[in-house]
């Protein structure tokens, strides 16, 4: 009976005491509260602003506390026996002394050997120089690579666009790797697949028309366009006519009279596809017009009887020995 009067008065008290602190003004609440509770944070503090008001608009903001920043997730590529401490997988003992054998036969143990078969190797993987380009432990870049895209393929090979004026956009703001296997193939060139078949993934199909320039039709781009950069517009190796000379003989080398459009030959011929004969741009009326007027052909004599005809029944389009480039059972006595 005793007991229960003493905890019938103490929760009497509590209950007072809470009315009491509940009625006084914040300050005095405060300071009641630090005489019998240790830890009470001050008055000021950020834990106690809860709301914050505004007496112009007599609206209550919530402060909502700011979340803590997660850390940066792990980016490294770690390789498999490495993350698993299996060091003697690679290592004569697990405290990673000596290989157990060279590259790439140690690689073949786990990884599949994709040298054997082709007829292109890269050098360094051929060599077995498989660290030159791969972390074996753990990297930052996929594949474990040491360096990222093209800037590793840099550190062995020149700049291929460094000083040039005109640079093929494939190469400029892609990746090696879109192009060239890094470790074997059956191309030249370490590419994936045939020059024509590289080429056309970006490229329109070259080949659809009847009368197809040859190395063009053999899938040979290289023979005419730089893969990478060039001097000169269009990727090609050298500028009309001199690079077509190295199929074509030269036969303006010994010519008495030259047509004055002969040194730029793609002015008259597409050099890939046409549907006229002789790769010409358009039919050949139409293309003789776009230079020579036709009122001053009708003023001629010579021309009575050939309207509709083709110009090169009569003329040759590239030289000759006569002024106007007449062929010579059509001269005139």
């Amino acid at each position: 009976m005793k007991f229960r009067k003493v905890q019938s008065l103490l929760l009497f008290l509590a209950m007072g005491g809470l009315l009491f602190i509940t009625a006084c003004d914040t300050p005095s609440r405060h300071k009641l509260l630090t005489v019998f509770f240790d830890g009470v944070p001050p008055l000021n503090s950020a834990t106690n602003a809860v709301t914050a008001s505004s007496s112009q608009t007599n609206q209550t903001a919530v402060v909502v506390p700011s979340k803590p920043v997660p850390p940066p997730e792990n980016t490294f590529t770690v390789h498999p026996p490495f993350q698993q401490h299996q060091c003697a997988e690679c290592h004569e003992s697990s405290s990673g002394m000596g290989l157990k054998s060279q590259p790439p036969e140690l690689c073949w143990n786990c990884h599949k050997d994709f040298l054997t078969g082709q007829k292109v190797k890269h050098q360094p993987v051929e060599s077995g120089e498989c660290a030159d380009c791969h972390d074996p432990h753990q990297s930052e870049n996929k594949n474990l690579l040491l360096q990222k895209g093209n800037v590793l393929c840099l550190t062995c090979h020149d700049d291929p666009l460094a000083n040039f004026k005109f640079k093929h956009e494939a190469v400029e703001s892609g990746d090696c790797l879109d192009c060239h296997a890094p470790h074997a193939t059956n191309f030249k060139s370490l590419l994936k697949k045939s020059v024509k078949d590289t080429c056309e993934d970006c490229h329109d199909d070259l080949s659809k028309k009847k009368d197809v320039h040859p190395p063009v039709d053999d899938g040979d781009c290289l023979a005419c366009h730089e893969a990478h950069a060039s001097n000169n517009k269009n990727l090609i190796k050298k500028t009309t006519p001199e690079l077509c000379w190295d199929c074509h003989d030269n036969f303006l080398e010994n010519a008495k009279f030259k047509h004055d459009v002969v040194e730029d030959c793609t002015s008259c011929h597409n050099p890939h596809q046409s549907a006229e004969d002789s790769l010409l741009v358009e039919n050949v009326l139409q293309l003789c017009g776009d230079c020579h007027d036709d009122n001053d052909l009708k003023a001629d004599k010579g021309h009575a009887g050939f309207e509709g005809k083709s110009c090169t029944l009569c003329h040759d389009p590239h030289v000759g020995t006569d002024p106007n480039l007449l062929k010579p059972l059509t001269k005139p006595e």
